[in-house]
């Protein structure tokens, strides 16, 4: 066997190899700067840094990718709208906690109706005519039921006023 045939004979192969492992390697580093591209632009709306994220990939190769991961802003742009959106949201509440459930838009306590969106916040009590919340079944205000008449009293209540009427004798 010829060592110096076996090697003529590999030469090619290994050219090709060579070449093809250079073409993957070159179709990394583009995608590596594409990615980069995508990545910043969905981060930054700065210019300078894009350019210079995307130039850093260029450059150096493989190394501008992982200084890109190190050094670009952890939330993108959009998680930067939706928490903004979120603590806005939030704060609203907590300053204002009057308002409509369907718009979303600031209601005076009183308020029968939404100005904006017509849905009705609460109903007026058919006995005392005071504004009350549409979750309630009874009027705390006069005991009303919406039925016409009052509600009977509780079980606690009877043998309360039976004890008082033990006592007033």
């Amino acid at each position: 066997m010829d060592f110096r045939a076996i090697i003529a004979n590999l030469a090619p192969v290994a050219s090709v190899l060579a070449w093809m492992l250079l073409a993957y390697l070159i179709l990394l580093w583009a995608a590596s700067v594409l990615w980069t591209y995508r990545d910043i632009h969905s981060r930054s709306e700065d210019v300078a840094v894009q350019v210079l994220a995307v130039t850093l990939a260029l450059v150096l190769p493989f190394g501008g990718v992982l200084l890109h991961l190190i050094l670009r802003p952890r939330q993108t742009l959009a998680q930067k709208y939706e928490r903004m959106l979120e603590e806005e949201y939030l704060r609203r509440n907590l300053e204002d906690p009057h308002v409509c459930p369907t718009c979303q838009r600031a209601v005076d306590p009183e308020f029968i109706l939404c100005p904006h969106c017509q849905t009705a916040l609460r109903r007026r009590c058919a006995a005392c005519n005071r504004v009350v919340d549409l979750t309630w079944s009874v009027c705390p205000y006069c005991g009303d039921d919406g039925a016409g008449s009052l509600p009977r009293p509780s079980h606690r209540q009877r043998v309360e006023t039976e004890r008082m009427n033990l006592y007033d004798r």
